[in-house]
Formats: structure tokens, C-alpha cells, sequence
């Protein structure tokens, strides 16, 4: 395990116990290329911690379409920087509880987090809002500072919990472009996504454009590159208004 002091988390909210496979296997329907992510990627699931009104004295909270009654902070270790993305989704879908997730591998971690809500057809079940999830950190990150829970809101669990979001997304976006302290998550998560989606596009144009033979056709391509480029690069200087 870890040392994530910088968390600041009471030691009331510790658990520290295993979470095997079987969980997993028995309750997440499972492919078999999920199987293999699972025994092949995983050496280890660790519950670290529970916050919950009887561990760190924070409300729950509940509304017509969330309930969160605790926070978990759960660890991954794996052995290969594989599949995440896929693995981080599966566990979250399988334990219906808001999460920092927590991926380990050597002296490196990645974090993912997500908001949730109810299932209107399900009530058992959870609908994940937006997966989001940082690089690998050292131990020297910055991130690190801003994740003391300490320092976020205790309203309840949503507050808190949308602060560990937010600490996350606006940590993301200033990794890639100038940002300042008067920034939003919702602000942060927005630019995020534009800078992706032209990303995609860019790439999207690019594979069409080594394809392309017809002389007219690749300036288009070309042309249209040239102005996503300049639109990221527009957003990147910090011109978002």
C-alpha cells in the first residue's frame, strides 16, 4: 500500500482490507477479455479508506437523481500500464459508490474519479456522468497538495466529493495550458473537452489525409488542419472567452 498522507484523510475512515477478484467475477458480467485484464493486470485490489457520516463526520447527501452515503478511496496495483480505462470503468460500475481510484504501478499512480447517479431503470445500479483520470504522478506532483481533504468543503459527501473532481479536472487542464486560480471545475472539464475533441478531429484528418491521393482533396485536409490547430492553440494560450 501506498503512503497517501498527503490525502489527509482521518485514520477513523482507514479500512486497509482486500478486495478480491471474485467480486468482480461474480457481479460484473465479465467478458473474457475483461477476465484477462483483471487476472492478468491486477495484483492486487486494496479498500483503503471509507468516509461516511460515522467515519469523518460529513453528512451524506441525496437528491432526486444522486445518493451518496460514503466515499470510497480504493487502490489498484497493477504490474502493467495496460487497460486501465477499462478496469477503473468496471470497478466503478460494479461498486455503486462515488471513488478515488487509485491505479499504482511502481513508484508511480494515476487517479480516476467520476460523478454518479442513480439508474432510473435500476435503483441498485449506477450511471457514471464523465470518467476522469489524470497521467502517471511521482511523488513530487503537484496535484498532490490539492487533494488534502482538509481544505475542501464538508457540507456533504457531493460537496466533497465534487472538490476531489474538481482539484482533479483543474489539474488536468493546467498540466496542458495557463490557467489561474479564479478557474472552475466545470470551466476546467469544459476547455478539457474542447481541446480533446479537436484532438480527435486533427488525428481523425490526418489518418484521411495519408490515405487521400487526389491532389485538391489533400490541400482541404491540410486547410482544415491548419484551423483546428489554430483554434487549439487559440484555447492552449489561455483565449477562451
Amino acid at each position: 500500500m501506498g503512503d497517501y498522507s498527503f490525502l489527509n484523510i482521518p485514520d477513523s475512515c482507514f479500512i486497509g482490507s482486500t478486495i478480491y477478484k471474485k467480486l468482480f467475477y461474480e457481479n460484473a458480467n465479465l467478458s473474457s477479455s475483461d477476465k484477462y485484464l483483471f487476472s492478468d493486470i491486477i495484483d492486487k485490489i486494496v479498500w483503503l479508506y471509507c468516509l461516511k457520516p460515522e467515519t469523518i463526520n460529513v453528512q451524506a447527501y441525496m437528491d432526486e437523481v444522486r445518493e451518496y452515503p460514503e466515499i470510497e478511496v480504493i487502490e489498484v496495483i497493477v504490474n502493467k500500464d495496460y487497460g486501465l480505462n477499462r478496469i477503473a470503468e468496471i470497478i466503478m460500475r460494479t461498486i455503486p459508490y462515488p471513488m478515488l481510484l487509485i491505479f499504482k504501478h511502481e513508484d508511480k499512480i494515476r487517479f480516476y474519479v467520476a460523478h454518479q447517479r442513480t439508474s432510473q431503470s435500476d435503483s441498485s445500479k449506477n450511471t457514471i456522468d464523465e470518467f476522469i483520470s489524470t497521467d502517471w504522478l511521482r511523488n513530487d506532483s503537484a496535484l498532490f497538495a490539492k487533494l488534502d481533504i482538509k481544505q475542501m468543503r464538508f457540507t456533504n459527501l457531493y460537496t466533497l466529493y465534487s472538490d476531489i473532481v474538481d482539484a482533479i479536472s483543474i489539474y488536468n487542464l493546467s498540466a496542458i495550458m495557463p490557467t489561474d486560480d479564479t478557474i472552475t471545475g466545470d470551466k476546467a472539464r469544459e476547455l478539457s473537452a474542447k481541446i480533446e475533441d479537436i484532438e480527435q478531429r486533427i488525428a481523425n484528418l490526418r489518418s484521411k489525409l495519408k490515405k487521400e491521393t487526389q491532389f485538391n482533396r489533400r490541400m482541404e485536409l491540410n486547410i482544415e488542419i491548419k484551423r483546428l490547430e489554430q483554434s487549439k492553440n487559440k484555447l492552449l494560450g489561455g483565449d477562451n472567452e
